[in-house]
């Protein structure tokens, strides 16, 4: 059992990790990789990327500028990024890099093609950055960060061998083997003092969803909307907070997320509802470190079952079966309650589709939320969907493992055209001369 302990940590601070801006950031990575493998200034970019990364990302706000769209942050990252910080590469941009970045984009310098071909499922960046020293490439593979290849000018710096396919299938991974049970065990079993490194989660996103409501980040008017009639209703009080920490981030905030398996919207999901029900409830910061566990585990869990790039919208499919399932926790539930909350929160959320990032996901968030948190209270009466009927398996873990064959089997070919649906549009708006 201490191996089994010691590996969810491992996977906890892993997976849980701050990232600045929208992961669409990765872009911005991969040609600050590229650049910085031979130096100089940047003449040309070029990104061959996945359908998903091509065209869920188009409509974020960018970190340190007023900017959107993908040829910004493939500028930016080729002109002013800092690879070394991984997922906050653009921490150092400024005015000067911004309208340089700009530039560098009307001059058609940057250069996106996109796979609309193929069923594959998964992250993947082939990026090539020219300077006036030569030309640098790098490749990212599966998760945002995960550099294979580097090279400077024909030499190779990184090589980590890679099936584009085979990579996407996370089957094998450990994580794919846990049970719900398991995660239950150590959430509520590891000494506290080891969770105290999720501390950092409750801060960090707290503080990302406060500056919408105090004016520092300026959104869609979702969360304050939400939060004027929430009038002491926990589960409205908590879809607001949710909504508020994804519009601070979407809009372009210079302020870290607290991510989890690499999304900082799905982070958001699985911890600010728990945050602002922790506190409602007057719990412990034993039990919501303990929920947060929990919550994280579960999520990383069902983002391995449907991919890590997925069809489906991680932040309502995944990040809301880690909320259902800490928020049984905090209601003082056993492990059959959290099963039962399960069972019942898929229900609600089975096939939402992911249509990419932009400002709207903070609604989405927000029904994953109120979604999660009455169907734990729902459990929590003893309450839930019928084991066997429909999408629901005998429990939990059948449950989610049909959702995970289904996200990524059954639904390739209909990710696929509304990949191609999106670049049309995006297309469009690039004719008409509006990149940002």
């Amino acid at each position: 059992m201490k191996e089994l302990y010691a590996d969810f940590l491992r996977i906890l601070k892993k997976e849980v990790t701050p990232a600045l801006g929208c992961t669409v950031t990765s872009i911005a990575y991969a040609a600050a990789e590229a650049a910085s493998a031979v130096g100089g200034t940047p003449k040309k970019v070029h990104i061959y990327m996945d359908r998903h990364t091509g065209t869920k990302g188009s409509d974020v706000g960018i970190p340190n500028t007023s900017l959107t769209g993908m040829e910004i942050l493939a500028a930016l990252g080729a002109i002013a990024g800092d690879a070394e910080a991984k997922l906050n590469v653009l921490h150092n941009v400024t005015p000067e890099d911004e309208a340089a970045a700009r530039q560098f984009v009307l001059d058609g310098n940057v250069e996106i093609e996109i796979d609309l071909e193929t069923r594959i499922l998964g992250l993947f960046m082939d990026c090539t950055v020219e300077t006036d020293k030569g030309v640098g490439r790098s490749v990212i593979v599966k998760t945002h960060t995960n550099l294979v290849r580097k090279e400077a000018n024909g030499k190779v710096l990184v090589d980590i061998p890679y099936d584009r396919i085979g990579s996407m299938d996370e089957t094998h991974d450990p994580m794919a083997s846990y049970t719900v049970g398991e995660f239950y065990a150590f959430s509520t079993e590891i000494p506290v003092e080891e969770l105290y490194f999720l501390r950092e989660a409750v801060t960090m996103n707290k503080e990302l969803a406060e500056s919408i409501f105090t004016g520092e980040a300026v959104g869609a008017g979702f969360a304050i909307s939400m939060m004027n009639r929430s009038r002491g209703d926990l589960i409205k009080k908590a879809k607001a907070m949710t909504a508020a920490g994804s519009e601070a981030r979407m809009a372009g905030l210079s302020k870290p997320a607290m991510s989890c398996a690499t999304s900082g919207n799905v982070g958001i999901t699985a911890s600010l509802p728990l945050i602002s029900l922790a506190e409602d409830l007057g719990s412990s910061e034993e039990n919501l470190l303990r929920a947060l566990a929990m919550s994280f585990l579960m999520t990383i869990c069902v983002k391995n079952r449907i991919g890590r790039v997925s069809s489906m919208c991680a932040c309502v499919v995944a990040a809301s079966q880690g909320i259902a399932a800490g928020a049984v926790m905090l209601f003082g539930g056993d492990l059959d309650a959290v099963n039962r909350a399960i069972n019942t929160t898929v229900i609600n959320v089975f096939g939402v589709v992911c249509d990419g990032a932009r400002l709207a996901c903070a609604m989405k968030l927000a029904s994953a939320a109120g979604t999660a948190i009455e169907c734990a209270q729902i459990a929590m009466d003893g309450y839930q969907t019928p084991p066997g009927q429909g999408v629901c398996g005998d429990d939990a873990d059948d449950t989610l493992n049909f959702m995970g064959t289904f996200a990524q089997q059954g639904m390739k070919d209909s990710d696929l055209e509304l990949c191609k649906a999106l670049y049309a549009k995006r297309q469009k708006r690039i004719e008409e001369g509006r990149f940002f």
